[in-house]
């Protein structure tokens, strides 16, 4: 619901809200502001207080407090009317007011009294207030802090729900048209129990205010920042939750106003009391906006914030769209206050000319454009060469495409109460343990919301991340998210932004952190209608999913480096991700002097620095490059950490030498025996150079792997197999459970992809949903081109609906539930030994033994060991055969340990397979954890 009436008074409340917190220099300098702005007379203003007359005044002297034309106190239950406001409006600037020019000034409202005798009737208020004074544990406040139709209760803090229980059963049994707000004092900690005239509140006394000078609830902006303002926040008043508040109020009131379909009257500021104030007047109209927050904005930083569109203001709107290729642009406007949806070709409401910049950049400040409005490009025919066909795209910067990738975009809110970013959470990279899942295919639903249903499951699980496929808008109903074309507009077949910015809250709230794969090094081919803006897309570099953005050519290249960098700080910042996973990084082609991945960490640290935020960020490298990791100061690019996938495919060619999931070839044992020691097999860089490195692991210096991401499977492993399988598919749930072991107790970054932790069965295809045929075949084709040695006859089309259908991965507790216990141990002894210290690479050496397909991690400081032995299947027999057991006194001769092993954690037999084995020996698909402590 939008409404039509522009607001044109101020109320506000006092302490925590108006007047300036300690130390808030901000809000100093927001006072003097307000002050100076208000001193014309033409905003009429109250000051709601549940304080009482003569401590309003005191704050007025004190603070500087500008002199209000009514002021609502005692907890809504008086009213004093300024009977000389032109005069001290002058006054409260020039002249410093005491208390008794200021009490001269107000004259309590003998129209409000009435209305509260009315509620009252003949009440004897005189022997209530005593009455109610000799209760167990009350004592009346001071004779100053009563009123009229005020009771006041000092009370014990730590009695104070007994207290406020015993006088509601004095008024109930005496029928007593009362009400109670009891509180503690934040100042001294007394408890507080105020009596009241039934249902009179802050809110109360504002109604009868506003309706007492004829002003409409929207036409009134109300400041607040606690539970007592609560009812007026949701009462239908333009209401402005300042950034001090408990995050739970601020969540409360914006769910209100969405039950009501408020679309424009809440303002949720990021400053605190007198500041998020100023915020909010500005946000409403009632004070005139500060030019510098309206500037272009042109600094490297502040660009973040001016791609495309943005609300300003409550019904205000700036657009931002870079198109160097035109001289003219317009913005076509589908003003639809109802939910439905305007299909592109419908005939727009507005038609505005936006102003362009000699960079190429168009902007157009629109008012009235509010919350919801869908809006298309349109091109200028006599502006370019290029032909204007379509006549209008959506913006390349949408926030939200709720009809897909040829659709109307839509101005959307960027205002939510964040909850729970102050949860802690892990912040070293020893403690990650990341999930990745596709947020279409965890639940039967496949959206945002109901994805929050399992968050429970992945924390009884262990892990401390989850990582997100990418969900930025790609064409069709169902997509594995690496065709993007609208890179700042979440998919919307799995819910709105705030949808999403409710999973990531309540991620937060577990713990979780939550990671999102993003995808630069190209753009997906449907809906992709940069290239008609200008040169968004290189003429140079090309990958093979799609065109490369341009990184390097011409002066547009500046201008498309930031829109990468600037949507990296966009989903950090709106929605508030705690960090990255980088696409295939090295499909970033540049041949600038600073390649892009460094201008790219360089920034998001920046911007994390000057925010104060821990900001992660993976890098997906394809093979090991040390400078993605090497920090900025020393010509690094200052990740977190890349993934690894030398060990999945090193593991994999163990055990299935034949199943080739990558262009790079695995030689089974040795590769797995060098990507354990070395921690890589093949290395190089982003400018292209990446090969198998030849140095000899017995005199080569194994490379920090604590920020590198090691699996035994992720969507590719899984997607690039013809039949879509998983690890246990094709090989056994047993070798799952013993590659399980040395992946989650490595001295790396485990990585879990989703279901596998019960052994899901459901396979898990590449699916898309093109509209375009030629793109649908285009895909079947590419991608038995990319992987040739794989027989496809067998497996699903990816443009079929059930290869997504069949995706889901369903219910946990239909699956495995011995394997999932047998991560959930793993994972909680990772946890232990990585809290004492002992689990880091500095304490870790390497045993291998190929001809019996033995892998163990040796953990040892002081009298500390821990020991992770997996014998994986698929060994070369040597002089044994290949299902011999190895005794207890041969494992241990292998590992180099004398008087006998530690005791024996974990046994994946036992674990998984259930087999009884009291008589230890170690036999292939078997993996066994042993630790001195």
């Amino acid at each position: 619901m939008i409404s039509t009436k522009r607001p044109r008074v101020f109320a506000t409340d006092l302490d925590g809200t108006f007047i300036p917190l300690d130390g808030d220099n901000e809000s100093k300098v927001a006072l003097e502001q307000i002050r100076g702005q208000l001193a014309t007379g033409d905003v009429p203003f109250a000051y709601v207080s549940g304080r009482h007359l003569e401590y309003i005044f005191e704050g007025i002297i004190e603070y500087g407090l500008p002199i209000p034309d009514y002021i609502l106190c005692d907890v809504g239950t008086s009213v004093y009317e300024n009977t000389a406001k032109d005069l001290n409006r002058r006054d409260g600037l020039n002249n410093a007011p005491t208390q008794e020019t200021l009490a001269a000034s107000f004259r309590r409202s003998d129209n409000f009294d009435a209305r509260l005798d009315r509620i009252i009737g003949d009440t004897d208020i005189e022997r209530v207030r005593r009455e109610i004074g000799d209760l167990p544990k009350f004592r009346l406040q001071e004779k100053f802090k009563q009123g009229r139709h005020k009771l006041s209760y000092y009370v014990p803090a730590e009695s104070l729900d007994e207290c406020t229980a015993n006088v509601r059963t004095y008024l109930d049994e005496r029928s007593l048209p009362y009400g109670i707000i009891s509180s503690v004092d934040p100042f001294n900690g007394d408890g507080l129990v105020d009596v009241l005239p039934k249902d009179v509140s802050k809110a109360f006394a504002l109604n009868w205010w506003g309706e007492s000078q004829n002003y409409q609830n929207d036409e009134i902006v109300f400041c607040g920042d606690s539970g007592n303002d609560y009812a007026a926040l949701v009462a239908g008043y333009r209401a402005v939750v300042v950034g001090n508040a408990s995050r739970t109020l601020a969540a409360s009131v914006l769910d209100a106003h969405e039950k009501a379909n408020w679309n424009d009257r809440l303002y949720l500021a990021d400053r605190s009391s007198t500041a998020g104030v100023l915020d909010g007047l500005r946000w409403f109209g009632l004070v005139d906006a500060d030019n510098d927050d309206n500037a272009a904005g042109e600094t490297e930083q502040s660009l973040t914030r001016h791609w495309g569109a943005v609300p300003t203001g409550f019904q205000s709107t700036r657009f931002s769209v870079f198109a160097p290729a035109h001289e003219k642009l317009s913005l076509e406007l589908f003003d639809n206050n109802s939910s439905q949806s305007r299909s592109p070709d419908a005939g727009a409401s507005r038609c505005i000319e936006m102003n362009r910049d000699s960079d190429g950049f168009f902007t157009a400040n629109v008012t009235p454009c509010h919350v919801g409005t869908q809006y298309r490009i349109a091109f200028d025919s006599s502006s370019t060469d290029l032909a204007p066909e379509p006549p209008s795209i959506p913006d390349p910067a949408s926030r939200y495409q709720p009809e897909g990738v040829n659709g109307v975009s839509e101005v959307v809110s960027n205002q939510f109460a964040w909850r729970h970013d102050d949860q802690r959470r892990a912040d070293r990279v020893e403690e990650m343990i990341i999930y990745e899942l596709h947020l279409g295919a965890f639940t039967a639903e496949g959206t945002y919301l109901s994805a929050i249903d399992r968050l429970d499951e992945l924390v009884d699980l262990g892990v401390t991340a989850i990582e997100l496929m990418p969900i930025a808008q790609c064409p069709g109903r169902w997509n594995w998210g690496y065709d993007a074309t609208y890179w700042f507009a979440p998919m919307s077949s799995l819910g709105t932004p705030d949808d999403l910015r409710r999973f990531v809250d309540a991620a937060h709230a577990r713990g979780l952190h939550v990671f999102l794969d993003v995808v630069y090094n190209h753009l997906g081919p449907e809906g992709n209608y940069w290239s008609m803006l200008g040169n968004y897309l290189s003429d140079r570099h090309g990958t093979p999913w799609g065109a490369a953005p341009n990184f390097d050519d011409g002066p547009e290249a500046a201008a498309i480096r930031r829109f990468v960098i600037d949507n990296a700080i966009y989903w950090l910042d709106e929605f508030h991700l705690d960090g990255l996973r980088v696409d295939a990084i090295h499909c970033m082609k540049d041949d600038s002097e600073e390649h892009i991945t460094r201008q790219f960490g360089r920034e998001v640290r920046q911007w994390s620095h000057a925010n104060n935020r821990r900001i992660w960020l993976i890098a997906e490298t394809n093979v090991y490059d040390a400078s993605m990791t090497a920090p900025l100061e020393e010509d690094g690019c200052g990740f977190d950490a890349q993934w690894g996938d030398d060990f999945a495919h090193a593991l994999l060619a163990c055990v299935r030498a034949h199943d080739q999931l990558t262009v790079r070839r695995y030689q089974p044992h040795v590769d797995l025996a060098r990507a354990l020691h070395r921690g890589f097999v093949f290395q190089g860089d982003v400018r292209g150079d990446r090969g198998r490195e030849e140095i000899s692991v017995a005199t080569a210096k194994r490379v920090d792997t604590s920020s590198v991401v090691y699996c035994i499977q992720n969507h590719d492993f899984i997607g690039n197999h013809p039949l879509g399988q998983r690890f246990h598919q094709i090989t056994a749930p047993e070798t799952q459970a013993s590659a399980a072991a040395l992946l989650i107790l490595s001295p790396a970054i485990p990585m879990l992809f989703m279901g596998e932790e019960f052994a899901c069965e459901h396979p898990f295809s590449f699916f898309v949903d093109f509209g375009d045929e030629s793109l649908r075949q285009a895909v079947v084709e590419g991608r038995q081109r990319e992987y040739p040695q794989h027989d496809w006859s067998g497996g699903m089309l990816p443009t079929e609906e059930v290869a997504f259908d069949s995706a889901r991965i369903g219910h946990a507790e239909d699956g495995n539930r011995a394997m999932r216990n047998w991560y959930r141990d793993i994972i909680r002894i990772r946890k232990q030994h990585v809290d004492s210290g002992l689990l880091c690479v500095d304490h870790c050496t390497t045993v291998t033994d190929g001809d019996r397909g033995v892998y163990a991690l040796k953990f040892s400081r002081d009298d500390e060991h821990l020991f992770v032995v997996s014998r994986l299947a698929e060994a070369t027999s040597g002089s044994r055969p290949q299902d011999d057991a190895m005794h207890e006194h041969e494992l241990a001769e292998l590992l180099g340990v004398t008087g006998g092993l530690p005791p024996r954690i974990l046994d994946s037999r036992k674990a998984v397979d259930e087999s009884s084995d009291d008589a230890f020996r170690l036999h292939p698909n078997h993996a066994v954890v042993f630790a001195s402590t």
